[in-house]
């Protein structure tokens, strides 16, 4: 039974990477209806920049995102105001064709992939701190550091993104253009100042995201594509849109991978995780938690 409820802990530890990842993916779609193929690209800037701040500074990677966050909220800004917004109709403030913003997502993805790897190569790179191997034991139970860090940094990071939404003035015209642009154009919203924050936020998630992961996972120019395809699923196994079913297709991915596993092989769990992706994808395409 203990290695049953040790593998349900290590699911949670995992579920809270995907979801830590995916929650700004899916305010970006809630918001702007958009795919955004570039969110793993961006996730791996954010890591990149850690590292870097580690190598020349020895900053600790979990105080890094002092600085890393801010840095990916620009980027997300400049990516959204200077890329994203010219697809937007000035009527409606609706994308012109859906596939439009799913192939200059795809490939600006493709462009920060292979300027990475111009610069920095190829090498698989992480940083050692004297927490990367620690582990704490509670009840029996072994969990891992970072991963426990990385929970938090997924806590913090929902509790951060429904406060803005819920309760900020920003927030509010938020949720005003998501749930109909016309009418918040009307009231005097900027609407596309509105986007650009929005994808900003949303990018802002992955500094912290990327800062909290650096500590045990490796980054190279290729990684963003690993987290972005885990990302989609999570979120269309949530609810596209959904903030809070982010987190809860990132429980189900990190359940089904580490349960999985003590019954069949990392290929075979990998494979139930799509079939569950597909069955979703036809008889629930709003997701688990999405609304019809």
């Amino acid at each position: 039974m203990q290695i049953y409820l040790q593998a349900i802990l290590n699911g949670i530890l995992i579920g809270s990477i995907y979801g830590s990842v995916t929650l700004g993916l899916s305010l970006i779609f809630g918001v702007m209806k958009i795919i955004n193929f570039a969110h793993g690209s961006v996730l791996m800037l954010g890591m990149f920049a850690t590292y870097w701040i580690w190598i020349f500074t020895k900053i600790d990677p979990l105080v890094s995102a002092i600085f890393v966050v801010p840095l990916l909220f620009g980027i997300g800004y400049y990516i959204q105001s200077f890329f994203l917004n010219p697809l937007f109709r000035r009527e409606s403030a609706e994308v012109v064709e859906p596939i439009s913003a799913l192939l200059l997502t795809a490939g600006l993805s493709l462009a920060i992939d292979n300027l990475s790897l111009l610069f920095f190569k190829s090498d698989y790179r992480t940083i050692q701190t004297f927490y990367t191997t620690s582990t704490v034991h509670v009840g029996g139970f072994t969990l891992s550091v970072p991963r426990l860090l990385v929970l938090g940094a997924s806590i913090l990071i929902y509790l951060c993104l429904l406060w803005i939404i819920r309760r900020s003035r920003l927030g509010r015209a938020i949720r005003a253009t998501s749930q109909d642009r016309d009418a918040a154009a009307l009231q005097g919203i900027n609407i596309y100042k509105i986007y650009n924050f929005t994808f900003a936020i949303g990018s802002a998630t992955l500094g912290l995201a990327g800062a909290f992961l650096m500590p045990y996972f490796y980054v190279h120019p290729s990684v963003g594509v690993v987290f972005t395809i885990k990302a989609f699923i999570v979120v269309v196994l949530g609810g596209m849109g959904s903030i809070t079913g982010a987190v809860f297709g990132g429980l189900i991915v990190g359940m089904i991978e580490s349960v999985g596993s003590l019954f069949v092989s990392t290929t075979t769990t990998d494979l139930l995780v799509f079939l569950i992706f597909i069955f979703v994808l036809l008889f629930k395409p709003s997701g688990l938690m999405g609304e019809e």
